[in-house]
């Protein structure tokens, strides 16, 4: 079995891999040729879905070597996320201070991936009084991932400026949210200091994005 098709199948059992994709001509290793959208990889099959709606499920294997290629590109890779905040009260008065987060990400596996991703980094603030949280700043950065594997790549932050919490009023600093989606607006990875801020991802992340009319 080739390695780029025993890669594939790797993948079906770690769960189901879905992206929205283009219409492209398709071909078995019988020699059947079709067009169709690649719709999801799921417990071993591939699911291809045509013009008009059907659906066609076939193994892999059943696909040319130029389909398996294709197959590979598209499954976005898999990233880690690390983020380090700084603080800085030069400029600010006593009562405040400004932060700034740097996202580190690195590609964890060895599959080749050439799609444009996105990067949006948000900084979160909390209401000293009420408790009320809302977006400080946000950063968005598109990239591809380096041809050395592994390479990391930086992302900063604007410098957002805080009511420090021993303050009586105003908005404290509360956390950041980090969100990497593919081309085709599906989010790939996320880190976030707090569980709240990770299960309203997709929603905080893509408020206002210049991408956000492509991915729809």
């Amino acid at each position: 079995m080739k390695p780029v098709m025993i890669h594939i199948l790797c993948l079906c059992f770690l769960g189901v891999i879905s992206v929205r994709a283009e219409f492209r001509i398709w071909e078995s290793t019988r020699g059947d040729v079709w067009e169709g959208e690649f719709v999801t990889m799921n417990g071993g099959l591939v699911v291809v879905r045509d013009q008009s709606g059907n659906k066609t499920e076939l193994k892999p294997e059943a696909l040319c070597p130029a389909d398996l290629e294709y197959l590979e590109k598209m499954v976005p890779p898999k990233v880690n996320i690390s983020v380090s905040k700084t603080t800085d009260s030069a400029g600010a008065s006593g009562s405040q201070e400004r932060v700034k987060c740097l996202a580190t990400l690195r590609q964890v596996d060895t599959k080749p991936y050439s799609g444009e991703l996105t990067l949006v980094l948000v900084i979160m603030a909390e209401d000293i009084r009420t408790g009320a949280m809302s977006i400080s700043s946000k950063t968005e950065e598109g990239f591809t991932l380096p041809a050395n594997r592994g390479e990391a790549l930086e992302f900063a932050s604007k410098s957002a400026q805080f009511y420090k919490r021993s303050q009586k009023g105003g908005r404290a600093y509360s956390g950041y949210l980090v969100v990497v989606w593919d081309r085709f607006g599906n989010p790939i990875a996320v880190e976030s200091n707090r569980a709240a801020y990770e299960e309203k991802a997709t929603s905080l992340a893509s408020v206002g994005l210049k991408n956000r009319k492509r991915w729809n």
